[in-house]
């Protein structure tokens, strides 16, 4: 593992450079970095997934607007800040990104279009262009990119960063893949108050790119959920510097792709789930699969019904067996389900069957299960062949103690 990260670290990505700094709008008592600048080459390919809130942040609606405004979108730079999410700003919150943008077109000699930019933290306080840019202008980029200091600089309420590098092969070239992200509350599906920044040396278009995050997407950041509440301000985006030495792919479908599509999704699974791992206040990682049901995206509905629920996710949080919330969720789902063959499964013990509690239901084995740090909840709702699994975390006191005094 060590020698993996050496390789990726000076080897095929030391392209990219990578620049922090603690400008001031994150208020730390340590003065930790908080804004992030990541420069590729010319002519790098991007593709990005975004928040589906309406009152979407301004860096949002700019990203957006840079993907679609080409047909094969390019990037030079992302810059992203913590500790101020830009969101609810109105015109000057657009503005603000306007002007920063436009400084960093000009200093990196490209189109504003090929600027990325994002934001965390709070809503509604106005983000100052002039600190922004003043802070870009004492950066230094990194002798080789440190993704550590990176993921380190986009943080909020995370307690730990969030990294994650996998390298595999297309043809024979050697493809490395980096990913950092960042997130911890205000995650549900539709992603969160999230941010995931994917790199790549691979040689794909955007077009392509885009597929590839939309699909590995699903399955894992629109597949979490810590509290239920969807952030005006989530992006996750896949950059690539198209170095490697084989042939432009250009078709999601390409045989090709099987090896880094795996690849791919692993190191964004691998992310979402710390993203679980550090929910606000968390002490447990819970996996809920549910099967049997008519379709996937009614799968996924029910599975979240449940990870969203307050009364599941406190039971859990105290360790107690109360498997009627379950059933509870389940039902307020408003998807298909067939009481009678309903079977719930808490870890290895299985719950019920034919409409009632199964009989040999141990509570004991169910409890047991439930002092654990990984928790795993199967339900079968008995109507069909398709499934899904989310993931989630427990609801504890701590959560509340964060969230009261986030901005005090």
């Amino acid at each position: 593992m060590h020698h993996e990260k050496k390789s990726i670290r000076n080897h095929l990505l030391k392209d990219i450079k990578v620049s922090t700094i603690y400008s001031g709008i994150k208020k730390t008592q340590n003065n930790e970095d908080d804004l992030l600048l990541i420069e590729l080459k010319n002519k790098s390919a991007i593709a990005g997934v975004f928040t589906q809130s309406l009152t979407s942040s301004a860096s949002v609606n700019q990203c957006k607007k840079n993907l679609t405004k080409y047909k094969e979108p390019l990037v030079r730079a992302i810059l992203v800040n913590s500790g101020n999410a830009n969101a609810f700003t109105g015109k000057i919150g657009e503005e603000t990104v306007l002007k920063i943008s436009k400084y960093l077109s000009k200093k990196l000699n490209c189109s504003i279009n090929q600027i990325y930019t994002a934001s965390t933290g709070v809503i509604g306080e106005q983000l100052d262009p002039e600190i922004v840019i003043k802070s870009i202008k004492s950066m230094s980029p990194l002798k080789s990119p440190d993704w550590i200091k990176a993921a380190t600089a986009i943080k909020t309420t995370d307690t730990f960063t969030k990294v994650s590098k996998r390298v595999c092969k297309i043809d024979n070239a050697e493809i490395d893949i980096i990913g950092i992200a960042k997130g911890s509350g205000m995650i549900a599906p539709n992603m969160s108050t999230m941010l995931g920044f994917v790199f790549t040396n691979a040689n794909i278009s955007s077009d392509t790119l885009q597929k590839l995050i939309v699909s590995s997407n699903e399955l894992s950041f629109n597949s979490i959920t810590v509290d239920s509440d969807t952030s005006t301000s989530d992006t996750v985006l896949l950059a690539s510097t198209k170095t490697a030495n084989h042939k432009l792919i250009n078709n999601f479908n390409d045989n090709r792709l099987v090896e880094f599509k795996e690849n791919l999704f692993s190191l964004m699974l691998e992310l979402a789930k710390l993203i679980i791992k550090d929910g606000e206040g968390a002490s447990k990682f819970i996996t809920i699969k549910v099967t049997g049901a008519k379709s996937k995206k009614s799968a996924k509905k029910i599975a979240f019904s449940i990870a969203n629920s307050p009364l599941v996710k406190t039971a859990i949080a105290g360790e107690d067996a109360n498997w009627g919330r379950i059933i509870m969720a389940v039902g307020k789902s408003g998807q298909p389900a067939n009481r009678d063959k309903i079977k719930i499964y808490i870890g290895d013990e299985q719950v019920t069957q034919n409409g009632m509690v199964y009989e040999n239901y141990s509570e004991l084995r169910a409890t047991e299960h439930l002092k654990k740090d990984n928790i795993f909840l199967e339900i079968d709702v008995g109507v069909g062949k398709s499934s899904s699994t989310v993931y989630t975390c427990d609801l504890t006191h701590k959560y509340i103690d964060i969230n009261a005094d986030y901005r005090s």
